[in-house]
C-alpha cells in the first residue's frame, strides 16, 4: 500500500494547510473589521483629545511656537494666553492646572502631579479657567498670569500647564480581582502638558557635582546608580564616560554617558546599565568624566563595593542579561493588523516553499516514471 504522506504529496499538503490558515485569517480579519474594533481604532475615534499651544510667539525664537519662554525679572507680573483645542472626534471636558517640573531619573524634564506641592513656576501661575467643555475641533483661549516673587534665585526655572482629559476612553476591568464585585477599575489619565520656562537675570552658573556610586538593578538587569547634582542655575546636558576597575586594577567596564536636560537645583541617581558580564561581589573604583555647558568639566573618582545581597537581589541566582528585546516578547505591542500582516507574510513564504517543493518532487517523480517506462520497453521480449 502506498503511503499517503510520502514526499510527492508533501507539497500539496503544505499548500493545503497554508491555504486553510490564510483563509481563516481572512475570515477572522473580515469579521473583526465588521463587528469588532482594534485598540488603535478605538483610541483614534469616538473620544476627546486636547492640545495646548501659545497664542503669541516670538518670530525670532521658533521654540516659542511650541511652549512658553519668558525673559522676565523678579517682582514682575507676566500675562499671557494659551489656546486649548479639542483635536479629538468627540465632545469632552478638560481640567487645566499648573505644575512644577523636575529632572527624571534618566535625565530629561518631567512634570509633577497635580497634588504635589508647588514651589516654583507652578506656584506662580494663575489660570483664568480651570475647566472647559469643547466640541471636536473647537478651541478656546485661556488667559493666565504669572506673579514672579521679588526674592527668587537667578537663572532658569521650569514648570508647565496641564490639560487633563476628564472624559477618557474608559476603564480596564480585571476579572476576579475583588471578591465583592469580581472586578477592579484601572483609570488611565490622559494628560497634555505645555512647558513654561522663565529666565531671570543674573550670572549663569554651570556646575554639576557627583555624590557617589552604588550598585543596583532588578529582574536580571544590573545597573550602577551615579549620584549627580545640578547645583547651578541653568539647564545642562552633560555627556562623558564612566570607567570601572576592580580591586586588582583591571578595567572591567567602560560606559558612554549622554544625559538629556538636567534642571538646576535638582539631583538624580542616574542609572548606567551593565550590558556585558555582571560585576560580581567585590571592591571597585569608578572614574567619571563629564563635559557640559560652555567648556565645563567634571572629573570624579570614587570607590564602591558590591555585596552578595545586592547580586542576589538583581539576578536571583541567574546570569546577567543585557537589556534588550526578549524573544518571548518579540510581538509585544503589535496591533491586531500588524500581527495579521506579519503572519500573512510568513504564511505566504511557506506557501511559496511548499509550492516549490511540490514542483521539484513532481518533476523528479515524472522523470523517474519516464525512466522506468523506457527500461520496461527495453526489456520487453521480441516475438
Amino acid at each position: 500500500m502506498q503511503n499517503r504522506f510520502s514526499l510527492p504529496y508533501f507539497g500539496s499538503f503544505c499548500r493545503l494547510m497554508v491555504g486553510a490558515f490564510l483563509l481563516s485569517f481572512m475570515v477572522l480579519g473580515t469579521l473583526f473589521a465588521l463587528f469588532g474594533q482594534s485598540p488603535t481604532a478605538h483610541a483614534a475615534g469616538g473620544q476627546a483629545q486636547f492640545g495646548l499651544q501659545p497664542v503669541l510667539y516670538d518670530p525670532a525664537n521658533p521654540l516659542t511656537k511650541s511652549y512658553f519662554i519668558f525673559d522676565s525679572k523678579p517682582g514682575v507680573v507676566v500675562k499671557s494666553r494659551v489656546r486649548v483645542t479639542n483635536v479629538g472626534t468627540a465632545k469632552g471636558s478638560v481640567s487645566l492646572y499648573p505644575v512644577d517640573a523636575t529632572t527624571g531619573q534618566t535625565s530629561g524634564a518631567v512634570y509633577l502631579n497635580q497634588d504635589d506641592p508647588r514651589k516654583d513656576v507652578g506656584a506662580w501661575i494663575t489660570l483664568g479657567a480651570q475647566e472647559l467643555t469643547l466640541n471636536p475641533g473647537e478651541s478656546r483661549i485661556v488667559s493666565f498670569q504669572m506673579i514672579i516673587p521679588g526674592s527668587v534665585r537667578s537663572g532658569q526655572h521650569l514648570g508647565g500647564i496641564v490639560a487633563e482629559n476628564l472624559t477618557p476612553a474608559g476603564t480596564t476591568p480585571t476579572p476576579n480581582a475583588n471578591k465583592n464585585t469580581g472586578t477592579i477599575q484601572i483609570n488611565v489619565k490622559n494628560l497634555t502638558i505645555i512647558a513654561v520656562q522663565v529666565n531671570l537675570p543674573g550670572t549663569p552658573i554651570e556646575h554639576i557635582s557627583a555624590s557617589g556610586i552604588q550598585a543596583g538593578g532588578e529582574d536580571g538587569y544590573q545597573r550602577l546608580l551615579v549620584g549627580l547634582n545640578n547645583t547651578g542655575n541653568v539647564m545642562l546636558k552633560p555627556s562623558g564616560t564612566l570607567q570601572v576597575t576592580n580591586a586588582q586594577g583591571q578595567n572591567v567596564g567602560n560606559f558612554s554617558l549622554k544625559l538629556d536636560t538636567f534642571l538646576p537645583q535638582t539631583s538624580i541617581d542616574y542609572p548606567v546599565a551593565i550590558n556585558g558580564p555582571a560585576l560580581g561581589v567585590g571592591d571597585y573604583q569608578a572614574t567619571l568624566n563629564l563635559t557640559y555647558g560652555h567648556g565645563q568639566a567634571l572629573h570624579y573618582t570614587t570607590k564602591f563595593s558590591i555585596t552578595q545581597q545586592q547580586v542576589t537581589q538583581v539576578f536571583s541566582s541567574k546570569q546577567t542579561q543585557a537589556p534588550g528585546t526578549s524573544s518571548g516578547i518579540i510581538f509585544a505591542g503589535m496591533t491586531f493588523w500588524q500581527l495579521l500582516l506579519v503572519t500573512g507574510g510568513v504564511l505566504a513564504m511557506l506557501w511559496a516553499v511548499g509550492n516549490m517543493v511540490y514542483k521539484k518532487l513532481s518533476l523528479s517523480r515524472l522523470k523517474a516514471g519516464q525512466a522506468n517506462q523506457q527500461t520496461s520497453q527495453f526489456k520487453q521480449p521480441r516475438f
